[in-house]
């Protein structure tokens, strides 16, 4: 049995170590007795392993970080923290108001914390309760925000609460992986008795240059060495999701519907009652296109609808009451949700009854961090009938969610411009609450302009959130890495 000259280092430097009394030695504290990096060492001990000179151990340590937005919480406030303020200072909030202020991802943070704490909106409104539970919880969570940053260990009585702002992506566990060393009687006696670490591995033209390689051994290699099982080619994890979630609508008396990149922001925003000064419609959220070589623009009928919509609004209902431009309103842009083709699949298709879904892309101006994409798939279910209401919402989202192997789940109160009411969904995957998208029926202003008189009940999520927690992922970029291992080992986490 012949050594590479790695092995041999490490072996001989743990036979050195064992006559010092020293018989086990962590993998990365070897790096200290011998001149070879890291990947070295750690293919060393691999390879001593499988050949049984040496004993290794396997050790996990856990510790715990800040994420990114458990950073800007610690420095900046908790959205629970800032909303329970913002109440105590004005004693109540329209919802609108509380996603204008916090913005809307902040906004259902800090609705659904407080929600837990029996501080829950009512009649689109949400008032202001003192709570000294709230109140104890904020500094608590705070406290162990800090201590994590600063690297201190938590109590005991502190451990529920990390595992609540885990669950909220705040805090990220890291677990490690150490290998304990010794050698064993086997490889002692190699290393006593082996010249072997001398033995030439492979000719480099300084050697033969040099002709040093004169009256010297070569290393001999075993051919009959297990390798790697060579596994084909199978589908990307993504793929194999979209087609599953297909499948599901397809069961269900769907139909699938299609629409393209670039839109006129009259459909993607304009058309769903979005006003033209709302936030969503900043260059720090969509991409707007600079380009002055204008698409076809589908259905010009329906833009003096829109400006009247907006202006003066409809029967019953006020309308934004500001001065519409139709400039504005024929801005290209990269399509910022697939609820964009359902607006348009409805007015080319006005009459009930009719069940459609998409799953396509959608582009964000985003921060691209652990848990946001700028370009990113959208899931979209809806249906238009004269018996749509909330609770054929509720049984189309449970019966949905059953399917995609949620069994538990509860609706949030949310706020969304284009529905009313509107819902949030949080399910429960292995013991962990997570939002998993919104829902709601759309509002008189989106429908009856263009002649829509049923209801119509639509929901959706995102399709790369969705694929964290189906493969267990901690960070949303990794399910666009060429990572070949977990590609090829990837397996549904949902239990």
């Amino acid at each position: 049995m012949d050594l590479s000259r790695w092995e041999n280092i490490v072996l001989k430097n743990l036979w050195i170590l064992a006559k010092k009394g020293i018989t086990k030695i962590s993998e990365t504290e070897i790096k200290e007795f011998c001149d070879l990096n890291s990947t070295e060492i750690s293919s060393a001990v691999s390879w001593l392993d499988f050949k049984k000179l040496i004993s290794v151990d396997k050790i996990e340590h856990k510790d715990y970080n800040l994420t990114e937005e458990g950073k800007t919480y610690l420095e900046t406030g908790l959205p629970e923290e800032k909303l329970y303020e913002l109440l105590k200072e004005k004693g109540k909030l329209k919802i609108r108001d509380v996603m204008e202020v916090l913005g809307p991802e902040k906004g259902k943070i800090a609705l659904i914390q407080l929600s837990k704490f029996n501080i829950k909106p009512s009649g689109g409104e949400i008032s202001f309760q003192i709570s000294g539970e709230l109140e104890s919880t904020m500094i608590n969570r705070k406290k162990i925000l800090s201590k994590i940053q600063v690297s201190k260990k938590l109590d005991p009585g502190e451990m529920k609460e990390l595992i609540e702002l885990q669950k909220r992506g705040l805090i990220e566990e890291r677990k490690k992986t150490v290998r304990i060393v010794s050698i064993n009687e086997l490889g002692i006696n190699y290393a006593m008795n082996s010249g072997n670490a001398e033995k030439l591995e492979q000719l480099t033209p300084e050697i033969i240059a040099e002709g040093s390689w004169r009256g010297r051994e070569f290393r001999s290699y075993d051919l009959n060495v297990p390798v790697e099982r060579i596994i084909g080619g199978s589908l990307h994890p993504l793929t194999y999701l979209i087609r599953e979630i297909r499948e599901i609508f397809l069961e269900m008396g769907f139909t699938e519907m299609h629409g393209d990149y670039v839109q006129y922001a009259a459909w993607n925003m304009d058309a769903l009652f979005i006003p033209q000064d709302h936030p969503a419609r900043d260059l720090q959220d969509t991409f707007f296109l600079q380009s002055q070589n204008r698409i076809n623009f589908q259905h010009p009928e329906i833009l003096p609808k829109l400006k009247k919509v907006h202006e003066n609004g409809i029967s019953g209902y006020s309308g934004w009451r500001y001065s519409w431009k139709e400039e504005k309103a024929k801005e290209l842009l990269l399509r910022t949700h697939t609820t964009v083709n359902t607006i348009k699949y409805l007015y080319e298709h006005p009459e009930p009854p009719s069940a459609i879904f998409s799953i396509e892309k959608v582009f964000r101006h985003e921060s691209v961090d652990w848990k946001h994409l700028a370009e990113l798939h959208q899931i979209e279910g809806a249906v238009h009938s004269k018996d749509s209401s909330l609770s054929s919402l509720k049984w189309l989202i449970r019966t949905f969610y059953r399917k995609l192997g949620f069994e538990k789940l509860s609706f949030i109160p949310a706020y969304y411009p284009y529905t009313e009411p509107s819902m949030d969904v949080v399910v429960e995957i292995n013991g962990k609450e997570v939002e998993l998208g919104g829902s709601g029926l759309f509002r008189p202003e989106v429908l009856r302009p263009f002649r829509i008189r049923n209801n119509v009940i639509a929901w959706g999520l995102g399709l790369e959130r969705l694929a964290m927690l189906y493969y267990d992922l901690k960070d949303i970029r990794e399910i666009y890495e060429s990572d070949i291992e977990w590609l090829k080992n990837y397996r549904i986490r949902i239990t």
